[in-house]
């Protein structure tokens, strides 16, 4: 599996530093600092030019680097807000209440270790992946009962089926609403929606609620945003991570497939041969 990070300052090394070595100790991964304020068509180059199985970013702030990088790739996208101000609320909201439509996982201010628990656990995961979700509610509402039709509508356009119940299945993948401290699930492989009742939706106070129980660990979608926690998974499982299992591992191509039943694929890498060193000069899309 093949991790980009991607952090918008070389003053956010506190965060990002301690990140890229977690995740590299599981993955290939490749860092960079870019600012999608001051270098935008940068970031579209590298965006563009890269192939891998998840990308992680990070900023302070305005934050808009994960929302930028989601809107540019079909892959699933991971933000780490920087507290640069606020203790981090300023850009843990910018990266958490993206639009429907435009996901970007998310996890609590400074905390960088759920978005490296997540990403081990999901290369366990994806080989056997799901594209159903199921919802784990633990207080009913009308409010709550709309938001999932809504859901629905969306997953069923994606081909996603949608159940829910109060406990978690064994099988689909798990969104969990939390509307009280004791839902959330940090250590478990799952999403978390911030649930808000449409009365308190306008008082922003409430956000320092969101933001407590986002800094208890777990990975997070914005608040009632149960559509972007549907198209988080359409991500997970509509990318690359779709092909067979790697089998071999070679210096430059990997082989994937089921073994002793034909068709393989070869699957060509970045990496030079024993005889060379460091990556391709030029990244070959789709290779």
């Amino acid at each position: 599996m093949k991790v980009l990070s991607i952090f918008g300052s070389a003053s956010d090394e506190a965060v990002s530093a301690p990140l890229v070595r977690e995740i590299a100790e599981n993955f290939e991964t490749e860092h960079n600092v870019i600012s999608a304020h001051r270098d935008l068509e940068k970031l579209q180059e590298k965006i563009s030019g890269w192939s891998g199985d998840a990308i992680v970013t990070g900023a302070g702030l305005a934050a808009a680097l994960p929302g930028v990088v989601a809107a540019m790739t079909p892959l699933p996208v991971f933000g780490v807000p920087v507290p640069s101000q606020f203790g981090g609320l300023d850009s843990l909201g910018a990266i958490a209440q993206m639009p429907p439509g435009v996901p970007v996982m998310t996890c609590g201010s400074a905390s960088a270790k759920p978005v490296a628990l997540f990403l081990k656990q999901y290369k366990t995961w994806k080989d056997k992946a799901t594209r159903d979700v199921h919802f784990v509610i633990t207080y009913q509402s009308p409010e709550i009962t709309a938001e999932i039709e809504k859901a629905k509508k969306l997953a069923s356009e994606k081909g996603i089926s949608v159940t829910s119940s109060n406990k978690k299945s064994d099988k689909n993948f798990n969104v969990i609403l939390v509307v009280k401290t004791e839902d959330i699930r940090k250590d478990d492989f799952c999403l978390h929606v911030p649930f808000i009742p449409q009365r308190d939706i306008s008082k922003p106070e409430k956000y320092l609620t969101v933001m407590d129980w986002m800094n208890r660990g777990g990975i997070w979608v914005g608040v009632n945003n149960l559509r972007n926690a549907v198209l988080s998974l359409h991500r997970l499982t509509d990318s690359k991570q779709n092909l067979p299992e790697i089998l071999y591992e070679g210096s430059v191509k990997n082989v994937r497939g089921v073994l002793n039943k034909s068709p393989y694929i070869f699957e060509y890498s970045d990496r030079y041969s024993i005889f060379d060193w460091g990556k391709m000069p030029d990244l070959l899309e789709d290779k």
